[in-house]
């Protein structure tokens, strides 16, 4: 920088010099006069000295009133910049053909371009900034390469970032090429303000430059469990000889699917079948992969991650009902929260009479049964139904997996119900043949011992605490009443305050259909207290809520406990790089009538030496089963996720999954060197490229800029300095008590 001086004197307050002229005169002579009487009456020459004294102040003043103002003026010249990036990165630390390392040639093509720079007289004198592989500014090349990784387009953007206010010119780039981001093309730096010339490596004709890498597959996103889908995983192959790879489809540790492929010598790609059959519902990510039989130059790009969401096959259930009452509309909504079951819900209209009054006519024929696997009756007489529909319904029963469960209510049970259908004969109960046909008492349901160990009252895994739950159970109010079982049924539940033929009246039965399916009657019909009550007094719904899901689980033959995994953990991707954040997210699933919100999730990672971990994680706003937690590993290698569930410090459930970290390992796992990465960063921004051995090259091939001339105003009031200030009180002060003590005032 060469500053060019220019500097003057300023009274920024005096706009008119006659004026203030003037007025200095009048002062003078105004001070002349007075001190002149002084001197007259004391005939001391003390007097002289005191207007001295008294002038300065004066002086100070008018000074200070006039500001007074020194300004400077600098002109700077900002030479143009060439920012120069070397890779220090591992693998420049390998060898060249020629013997040397590809850092020592580095540092020697630095020291060549720079000196061609300095001789080169055609245009403006260029000041070299160095910068090192991770954009970071640096006065001296280190010694030796050190970086464990390479971000090419890192290496050029921090160092523009960081010269944007200066007038650059270029970027020079020396390096082998390696890129370890898994980035596929450099299109993105087509908008640098300036162009990248790079400078790279020959080949070895000796090394492998084979590199396998999975592209974003192709997979549904939600799928049926059990059931077989087929995922597209594009694998692509570049350089090297023929080779053969194996391509895999895992979840956390667990292999879904694999499948061995061949390529031929140079670049490929194919599209790899792969066929998977999710056992669990829930959510989940899979990891798509690829493994070559030989060494490869890249890792960090042979993995994907895609999510996918499995369904459980839902349970189709058909509900017809006489007319709209509590019992109707709890059952309908907890049928209707519930992930794993699909209701068709038909209601009878208001008035019976009406043509429309039965809806769903087309549901009770073989045809539409045949999309159902549970039919539900609620309180209806037996003319409800037609004779040709429980002809249907009938012979639909003696299929394989379909079931049967008809509700209590003064309809169904009563003189005008079921009793004169072909129901009467399939049901697992013998309807009473006199009244009464309903009590009205309020009663709690009391289990037998069947009911006891049957799965459709099971509240937690105790069952002394499930009788527990089920003698302090809300009272019912009421039920139908019905003569006694059949022979052969199961008796679940009684009513212990009202007797029919001595023994407690019969509250709930279940019997096989001919089909091997179930027949089920459950004659009180006002369970939804289970449910309205205890939100009332302020606990959970789960007797009502676990007790209707596994009693239609059990009807359809599936287990009560649906065997999804009730905890899932995975990372966001499959690869990193060491220093590199990953995300943990854990997924709480809880089965159907469970309550999973009190459960305390952790997360353990155990790097490849045994040492663990533990990553804190918080539940989102969005959802509060969902947690995510961050981990930065310090070095390379295999990483274990251990994610564990605990439900008051008991453990309820254990995943794991795995993710791969890259330091040094994949700086050296290539040796091979990459001079068309070079080449696409120069072409997207404008630049060139050169071989290492001609670097100097570059000197007379890149533009010039001007100086930019920046100038600079300094800007020194003296008016308002403290000193102006004090002279003024000092002289005045001074004045006065001289005067004051020669008896002058």
């Amino acid at each position: 920088m060469t500053p060019t001086p220019f500097a003057a004197w300023t009274f920024e307050n005096v706009d008119h010099p006659w004026l203030w002229l003037l007025l200095a005169v009048a002062g003078v002579l105004v001070l002349f006069l007075t001190y002149r009487g002084i001197f007259q009456r004391s005939e001391r020459r003390l007097t002289w000295a005191l207007m001295l004294l008294r002038g300065v102040g004066l002086l100070c003043l008018f000074l200070a009133l006039a500001k007074p103002t020194w300004t400077r003026e600098n002109e700077i010249v900002d030479p143009p910049r060439l920012a120069v990036v070397v890779d220090n990165s591992l693998s420049m630390s390998l060898p060249d053909p020629s013997g040397k390392s590809r850092y020592a040639l580095a540092k020697d093509a630095v020291a060549r371009l720079r000196k061609a720079l300095d001789a080169d007289r055609s245009g403006p004198r260029l000041t070299v900034e160095l910068f090192d592989v991770n954009g970071a500014p640096i006065s001296d090349l280190p010694e030796q390469p050190t970086v464990e990784r390479t971000d090419l387009t890192r290496a050029v953007r921090d160092p523009v970032a960081k010269l944007r206010s200066k007038p650059l010119v270029g970027v020079v780039l020396v390096s082998d090429g390696m890129d370890n981001t898994g980035r596929q093309d450099f299109r993105e730096l087509g908008n640098l303000p300036v162009p990248v010339y790079g400078v790279g490596f020959q080949p070895d004709p000796n090394a492998s430059d084979l590199d396998f890498a999975v592209k974003p597959v192709k997979a549904p996103a939600r799928v049926l469990v059990n059931n077989e889908i087929k995922v597209e995983v594009p694998v692509t192959k570049k350089g090297g000889a023929a080779a053969n790879a194996t391509v895999t489809i895992k979840r956390g540790r667990d292999t879904f699917a694999t499948q061995k492929v061949a390529f031929g010598p140079g670049d490929g790609e194919q599209v790899v079948g792969l066929t998977i059959k999710p056992t669990e519902p829930g959510d989940f990510t899979f990891t798509a992969a690829v493994e070559a039989e030989t060494g490869e130059r890249l890792l960090a790009n042979n993995a994907v991650h895609f999510p996918l969401h499995v369904d459980k096959e839902r349970i189709r259930v058909l509900y017809v009902e006489g007319f709209l009452r509590y019992e109707y509309k709890f059952l309908k909504a907890r049928l209707e929260e519930d992930p794993d079951v699909r209701l068709v819900p038909v209601v009878r209209q208001a008035n019976p009479e009406r043509s429309d009054a039965h809806p769903g006519k087309d549901l009770l024929t073989p045809e539409g049964l045949k999309n159902f696997d549970i039919v539900i009756l609620g309180d209806l007489e037996g003319a409800y139904l037609s004779g040709p529909e429980y002809q249907a319904l009938v012979k639909w029963l003696d299929e394989k997996g379909h079931a049967l469960l008809v509700l209590g209510g003064y309809r169904s049970f009563g003189p005008d119900g079921f009793r004169t259908t072909p129901l009467a004969d399939v049901l697992p109960v013998v309807f009473a043949d006199r009244p009464p046909y309903q009590t009205e008492e309020p009663f709690v349901m009391q289990l037998t011992e069947e009911g006891r160990r049957h799965p459709v009252f099971e509240v937690s895994s105790d069952r002394v605490q499930d009788a527990a739950a089920w003698d302090n159970a809300p009272h019912l109010l009421g039920c139908s009443l019905v003569q006694r079982a059949k022979p052969g049924a199961e008796v679940l539940a009684v009513n212990p305050n009202f007797k029919v033929e001595d023994k407690p009246a019969v509250v709930a039965a279940i019997q096989r259909s001919g089909g091997g399916g179930h027949v089920m009657v459950l004659l009180a019909d006002t369970t939804w207290r289970w449910s309205r009550l205890s939100r009332i007094v302020g606990q959970a719904d789960t007797r009502h809520a676990r007790f209707w899901s596994q009693t239609v689980r059990y009807l359809a033959g599936r287990g009560l406990d649906d065997r999804r995994p009730q905890l899932v953990v995975s990372t966001d991707r499959p690869a990193y790089e060491v220093g590199k954040q990953v995300t943990v997210t854990l997924r709480r699933q809880a089965r159907p009538g469970d309550d999973l919100s009190a459960a305390e999730v952790g997360v353990e990672v155990t790097a490849a030496g045994g040492k663990s971990m533990p990553v804190p994680v918080q539940a989102g706003s969005a959802d509060p089963d969902v947690f995510t937690g961050t981990f930065s590993p310090p070095a390379g290698g295999q990483y274990e996720v251990a994610a564990s569930l605990k439900m008051q410090g008991k453990p309820v459930e254990n995943q794991a999954t795995e993710f791969r970290v890259y330091g040094s390992d994949l700086e050296l796992a290539d040796p091979g060197t990459n001079r068309e990465n070079l080449k696409a960063m120069a072409s997207a921004t404008g630049g060139v490229y050169v071989d290492v051995q001609d670097a100097e090259r570059l000197a007379e091939k890149m533009g010039r800029k001007e100086p930019r001339r920046i100038t600079r105003v300094q800007r020194t009031e003296f008016w308002n300095s403290p000193w102006l200030f004090l002279a003024f009180v000092g002289a005045v002060t001074a004045e006065w008590l001289v005067r004051r003590r020669n008896h002058l005032v």
